[in-house]
């Protein structure tokens, strides 16, 4: 029951729906006490031969008016008591998912998507249970039981419920030993869990590879081994929790063979009424209930408590990336001064970036370029706080340290389009104005233009209004990453850093979006990272980046000249294609046929 004390902030903003529910609970108790007192009292008249049909009538409508009353007080506390479950269950979900907007990059990429999703059901599930039906039957239990026993001593025999009540004792030690048991079996039975769920969703979202490679077989292999395990911790939780009724009911018997033994000399020996005894038997058998309830609410407490345990490591995750305070002034200007004397990804000894100095100018156009895991995508994402620089590393935006800005107005100036570009369920329309859901038909449609886009999405039967499936499945590579850019030149955002956005797409629609964010954007400061070095001809500045450090720097011309990388990679890229970097649109009619084109 320590998840009460560790959950008593949450249950605390919902105090007062517990307390009413707790009030109309000792009610109910009380009132529960009256029908077996009246029967008592109806048995005693009949063995006197004192029966009138008036005092039967009145006993009758006593019995008739608590139950009603015991009705509508058991809606109260239900109602009352569910609500704050549900309503704790919401805050704790809410919770959870602004711990997983928090936390960086690092992090995911320690954890899987299945452990975590069974986080945020089933063990929340377990702690809302907890919280509701678990408090529930603590509650009942012990302010019940309490009654009935006070009931038994002080309106029957004090005498007789102690002898009743002899076996008890024996119930706190075999639920102690339940518990500590069903705490280990919970425990494995939940992280079995996640691990199935990560195995259904590996092989989901990777079912073309699943299909191409014919590996359906092995896959289902592995989900079925994964499955037993699952069943096999599952009913292993399920054998200790069909110990706990039988082993009540069992206490219960005794206790009631103990009390009819007793109850029969008592009453051969004239100390109580066959009335008395009755409603004793009778309050005996709503003994049964809270008894029942106590090792029940133990079984739920031990699962919300194991559930709570791997919640809580979550939420006491430390964030990597701690925000600033300060917000950038709304006139700040769209430069940036790039100073990284070096930084490391948590557990790896080598240096992702090293010596890194660069200086952009508002409006500029940086290029970016160097083999493949040299680092131009970690400098992007230093640059946007999803990892912590080091302390002797500084990003400033118009002299403003990145570390120091709030994350809402550090990323409210900037705009990513990220490698392996993301769509959210929904219309592509929604997707494009993800940044700027206010954003008018117009705004939306002339962005996808300058993506190079928009005709397609025209030629598609719902137009804008198309639904895309998860991740965008029904669209193209190109079309995806298409979007993603449609969707950063549509915020308000004066820096654009961009992560290979032209990798899928065929040269000439690669030609139409340069063009357009040369003539429409320039404005606007980019940082363009890409292996496609024509793209990098008109770049103020190009870096190429060679094992985390700048190999070489300068303009298109000067690189050509110093003969090195980028001079050896563009001569080899110009001899497959010719025409790249060359290419000419010199009308509207040629860029018209160019936007035509389906890759």
């Amino acid at each position: 029951m320590n998840i009460l004390w560790k959950l008593r902030g949450y249950i605390k903003m919902f105090s007062r729906q517990y307390i009413i529910a707790i009030i109309a609970l000792q009610v109910v108790a009380l009132l529960s006490l009256v029908p077996s007192w009246l029967i008592g009292r109806i048995v005693d008249s009949v063995s006197s031969n004192e029966l009138t049909v008036p005092y039967l009538l009145v006993h009758i409508g006593g019995i008739v008016i608590s139950a009603i009353a015991m009705y509508g007080l058991r809606y109260v506390w239900q109602s009352q008591l569910y609500g704050a479950s549900i309503a704790i269950a919401k805050v704790l979900r809410r919770d959870l998912f602004r711990k997983f907007s928090m936390l960086s990059p690092s992090f995911y990429s320690r954890r899987s998507t299945g452990d975590l999703m069974a986080h945020a059901t089933n063990d929340l599930n377990a702690v809302e249970e907890a919280t509701g039906m678990g408090i529930m039957t603590l509650v009942d239990s012990f302010i019940a039981g309490l009654t009935v026993i006070f009931g038994m001593i002080f309106i029957v025999s004090g005498e007789l419920t102690a002898v009743a009540l002899l076996p008890f004792p024996f119930l706190v030690y075999i639920t102690k030993h339940y518990g500590i048991n069903l705490h280990k079996t919970f425990g494995r039975a939940q992280a079995s869990f996640a691990h199935l769920n990560e195995e259904a969703r590996e092989t989901v979202s990777g079912i073309r590879a699943v299909r191409s490679h014919g590996i359906g077989q092995r896959q289902e292999l592995r989900f079925g081994k994964t499955l037993d395990e699952t069943l096999e911790a599952n009913l292993a939780v399920a054998k200790v929790d069909a110990a706990f009724a039988p082993t009540i009911q069992l206490i219960y018997g005794l206790s009631f063979v103990i009390s009819l033994a007793y109850g029969a000399w008592l009453i051969n020996h004239d100390q109580i009424s066959v009335g008395l005894f009755t409603t004793f038997t009778l309050y005996l058998g709503q003994l049964l209930g809270p008894f029942l309830q106590f090792g029940w609410q133990f079984n739920v407490f031990q699962r919300g408590s194991t559930s709570w345990k791997r919640l809580d490591a979550l939420f006491s995750e430390k964030e990597e990336v701690v925000e600033g305070s300060v917000t950038l002034p709304s006139d700040a200007k769209a430069s940036l001064d790039i100073n990284i004397t070096s930084f490391s990804y948590q557990n790896t000894n080598r240096r992702a970036l090293e010596r890194i100095n660069m200086t952009v100018d508002e409006g500029g156009f940086i290029g970016i370029t160097g083999p493949t895991g040299s680092g131009k995508s970690t400098l992007l994402h230093l640059i946007l706080r999803q990892f912590e620089l080091e302390h002797s590393s500084n990003i400033s935006i118009d002299s403003y340290p990145v570390q120091s800005l709030t994350f809402h107005s550090l990323r409210s100036k900037i705009a990513w389009v990220p490698q392996k570009p993301f769509l959210f369920s929904g219309s592509i329309a929604e997707n494009i104005a993800l940044a700027k859901p206010e954003a008018t038909e117009a705004q939306i449609q002339y962005v996808a233009e300058m993506a190079g886009i928009k005709n397609e999405i025209d030629t598609m039967p719902d137009g804008f209004n198309t639904e895309l499936r998860e991740g965008g499945g029904n669209l193209s590579g190109g079309q995806r990453q298409r979007l993603t850019l449609a969707r950063a030149l549509l915020s308000d955002a004066d820096i654009l850093l961009l992560d290979d956005p032209f990798s899928a797409l065929d040269i000439k629609t690669e030609v139409i979006i340069r063009r357009n964010l040369k003539e429409n954007y320039n404005h606007k400061t980019i940082l363009l990272v890409t292996q496609r070095l024509p793209n990098l001809i008109e770049a103020d500045r190009i870096f190429v980046l060679n094992e985390g450090q700048i190999e070489e720097q300068g303009s298109h011309h000067d690189l050509l000249a110093n003969q090195g990388w980028y001079s050896m990679v563009y001569q080899r890229q110009s001899q497959l294609n010719t025409v790249i970097g060359e290419i000419s649109i010199p009308n509207g009619t040629e860029m018209k046929k160019l936007g035509d084109h389906n890759e």
